[in-house]
């Protein structure tokens, strides 16, 4: 929370987020991320293209099997894949998801959009 809330102190405003899953880890950190600091007028952008899921994620015939699915979704799981589902969700929660994000060239505190790489350096 430390680093995010130095990230919004110098003017940035926008996070893009990306993972290797779309359906579990990058729906539930981009909403709680989201509802962490919408009083701050941050801007969360799931890019699709960062992110992946299995296979079977992206058939919509596979929800309407998947009892947590229906549960959540209800009808909706009947005609949409678990990664649409997921989208709706993100969407809904007032995420932005795109297919591509824009990036500035290069990003730069004054144009309001950060990128974390984490890891070593």
């Amino acid at each position: 929370r430390e680093w995010m809330d130095a990230q919004i102190c110098q003017g940035y405003r926008t996070l893009v987020i990306g993972g290797c899953t779309t359906t579990a880890c990058v729906r539930v950190s981009s909403q709680a991320v989201k509802k962490a600091y919408s009083s701050h007028g941050l801007r969360v952008v799931v890019d699709l293209s960062l992110c992946g899921a299995r296979s079977d994620n992206y058939d919509a015939t596979s929800s309407k099997d998947d009892p947590v699915l229906v549960q959540t979704y209800g009808t909706l799981a009947n005609e949409r894949s678990p990664v649409d589902l997921a989208i709706l969700q993100m969407k809904g929660s007032g995420v932005d998801v795109v297919d591509r994000y824009q990036w500035a060239d290069p990003p730069a505190p004054d144009s309001g959009s950060f990128e974390y790489g984490g890891g070593a350096s």
